[in-house]
């Protein structure tokens, strides 16, 4: 193992998330741009965030699938991992951020057999977006939550900030800045949320994909309807 692997392993495990810095290159990003700006929610000029938009193009499963992924994901997850859930984000300016929240409050799956990678698809700042991260919290169990006012939906998932996870005031968060092909991934219980993007006409475009280790149980959810499917070469195979 590389020592610069190492180390992004050992901060994975001790705050719960860590950054891949320019995993993927600029024209990769911009194929995946483009693909995101066919989506319905773009051509509408709605722009909210696709849930599964793998479903309606496929061609983002080369991406989810891309060892480069996968590859960490086998070890973060713990086994083999197969995909669960996309979801496009625009982020256009004006979108509020999303409230602070654990994935696993929704998927319900064992700890630590599902994790998420978050791909910057364009500079990320605190200006236009950057996630919040509260690192440690992801040895948390799944917290309560309770509503907070809406102030907002602009460009957002209308269920994106009505509520927050209650935190333990020892946890401090910090943004997460990261340039275009940067990924991000995110422990399964690491409390997060995401900055409103204030800039004047900056766009933080995200390809967000969840993994969860083969056969392990989940919640399917009411509007994100999870279903697990093949990566890989294992995916074209079938």
């Amino acid at each position: 193992m590389s020592e610069a692997r190492s180390d992004i392993e050992a901060g994975y495990d001790r705050d719960g998330y860590a950054v891949l810095e320019r995993l993927f290159d600029a024209a990769e990003c911009a194929r995946i741009r483009a693909i995101g700006e066919r989506l319905e929610s773009f051509r509408s000029g709605e722009m909210v965030p696709v849930m599964n938009p793998h479903r309606e193009q496929p061609e983002l499963l080369a991406t989810m699938g891309d060892a480069r992924l996968t590859d960490w994901m086998r070890r973060l997850v713990g086994g083999e991992p197969m995909g669960l859930q996309t979801q496009y984000f625009y982020c256009r300016p004006g979108t509020p951020g999303f409230a602070r929240h654990q994935d696993n409050y929704y998927v319900r799956a064992e700890k630590g057999a599902f994790a998420s990678a978050w791909l910057a698809l364009d500079d990320v700042e605190v200006a236009n977006g950057a996630l919040v991260v509260y690192p440690g919290s992801q040895r948390e169990p799944v917290l309560e939550v309770r509503p907070i006012p809406q102030l907002s939906t602009f460009g957002q998932d209308p269920n994106a900030n009505k509520q927050e996870c209650i935190l333990p005031a020892a946890y401090r968060g910090i943004s997460v800045p990261v340039a275009r092909g940067g990924v991000v991934l995110i422990h399964g219980h690491l409390a997060h949320s995401s900055n409103d993007n204030k800039s004047a006409d900056r766009f933080r475009h995200v390809l967000l994909m969840t993994y969860i280790r083969v056969n392990m149980p989940f919640r399917a959810g009411y509007a994100a309807k999870r279903e697990t499917f093949e990566l890989g070469a294992r995916a074209a195979a079938t």
